[in-house]
This record gives structure tokens, C-alpha cells and sequence, in this order.
């Protein structure tokens, strides 16, 4: 069984969209026991995603194997500071930062950490070569709270060396969702298989593509703990 830390719920603002039918379709076919939902980059989602977060509420009352996720906006400071009391009442287990898409940087979400840490959330990050976005921005952030969990999503795509040292950090993983064959494996290599989690980014990349990567890199014996053993760990399982 897998555990998917990284799939979207909703209609993108880029053309993309994804339903809970979808998702739960796609774990049952592909036994992903496990996922973390958050909203997609939606037109009009409410001060600092609030009604997409709300939405992401109701379905994990009504599916167990979807592990809340809330979505972030910084620049809406006293709004995100609702949403993860929010979250933390709904039972969610992350929240998700996206400096790309939202126009922040590590020092604006920096104010949001010490609530973050106290309610031992996850922070879901997503990383790139773009402005803002870069791993090395936030490792004064991953020293200062240790005890929090971060996954750096797509391990920083182009400047992925910054997301293998970041990993050096006890407290952070590495997501290689819509990464390169060949760039997941030098990042196992480098960063360990025991700093990596198992994301798809559906509707952005396929489940079974994601899979297949870590199939043709691992054998079985490893594997498991890129599709389960340091989710687990990440979420005390």
C-alpha cells in the first residue's frame, strides 16, 4: 500500500482539474491507502483559500483514507491564521505553501510557523528554480523548527542539489512528483531513500507514472519506504 502526499481537489485558474471521484478511482486502482488533498490554484478561493479549504473539510468527513491538507496565503496573514485553527479543528495533518503561485517569499510565511509547530502540522512546500521558491530560502526556517515536518515538493525541480542539502535536515523530505527518471534517481542517490515520499501531483502528472519511476529505480525491498515507511514516520503511524 501507498501513501500520496501531494494531489489537488478542484479546477485550476491553468485549465487543470481534478474531482474526489477521480482521486478515490485512482487509489483504488492503484492501492494508494492513503492520501493528502489540498486545493488546486482556483479562481476566487476566499481570503487565503478559505472556501477551498472549507470544501477539502467535507471530504475527508466522508472519506477516512484523505488526509486534510490546507492551503496558505501568506500575504493574508490574519486569514491564514484562521484557516489553520480551521484545519486543526477538521482534523487536517498539513498545510501547503505555494510562493510561486501566490507571490511570497520565506520570510512572509515565516510568522506562521510557531502556530504551524505548535499544532504539529506538516508543511506541504512547493519548490522550483523560480523566484521565491528555492530550498535553500527556507533553511534558516527548517533549523529554527525542527520539530516540524516540511516536504519540499517537486525537490526543487531545477535546482535540486538545494533540495538534496536541505534534506540533510532532519525534519525534511523530498517530494519528486513530475521530476525526471533520471533526476529521481540521482536525487535517492544522493538524499537516500529514507528522505523521500511518494507524490503524484494529480492531476499534473498520473499515479502509475509516479509509481513506475520508483519501480524501475528500486527494488521491492527499498521501495517501501519511499511508498509508506517514511510517510508513516512523517505522520507517527
Amino acid at each position: 500500500m501507498i501513501i500520496d502526499f501531494h494531489t489537488h481537489i478542484g479546477r485550476s485558474r491553468d485549465g487543470a482539474s481534478q474531482t474526489i471521484s477521480d482521486t478515490l478511482s485512482t487509489m483504488k486502482k492503484c492501492r494508494i491507502e492513503r492520501s493528502f488533498v489540498f486545493p488546486i490554484d482556483e479562481a476566487n478561493p476566499g481570503p487565503s483559500y478559505r472556501k477551498l479549504n472549507q470544501k477539502i473539510a467535507g471530504i475527508t468527513k466522508r472519506h477516512k483514507n484523505i488526509i486534510g491538507c490546507a492551503r496558505l496565503n501568506p500575504n493574508e496573514l490574519d486569514a491564514s491564521f484562521d484557516e489553520i485553527e480551521k484545519a486543526v479543528k477538521n482534523g487536517f495533518r498539513a498545510v501547503k505553501f505555494h510562493p510561486r503561485s501566490d507571490e511570497f517569499c520565506a520570510e512572509q510565511a515565516k510568522p506562521l510557523l510557531p502556530v504551524i509547530s505548535q499544532n504539529r502540522l506538516i508543511v506541504i512546500l512547493h519548490t522550483d528554480h523560480h523566484s521565491n521558491c528555492h530550498p535553500q530560502d527556507w533553511f534558516s526556517i527548517f533549523k529554527k523548527f525542527s520539530k516540524t515536518y516540511f516536504v519540499l515538493t517537486h525537490a526543487g525541480k531545477d535546482v535540486f542539489h538545494q533540495a538534496v542539502t536541505a534534506a540533510k535536515f532532519p525534519n525534511v523530505y523530498l517530494d519528486t512528483s513530475t521530476i525526471s527518471y533520471y533526476r529521481t534517481g540521482v536525487i535517492l542517490k544522493q538524499a537516500g531513500i529514507k528522505k523521500v515520499v511518494f507524490a503524484s501531483d494529480v492531476p499534473y502528472s498520473h499515479v502509475e507514472l509516479e509509481i513506475k519511476k520508483f519501480e524501475l529505480l528500486l527494488p521491492a525491498s527499498k521501495r517501501k519506504f519511499v511508498f509508506r515507511e517514511n510517510a508513516r514516520k512523517i505522520l507517527s503511524l
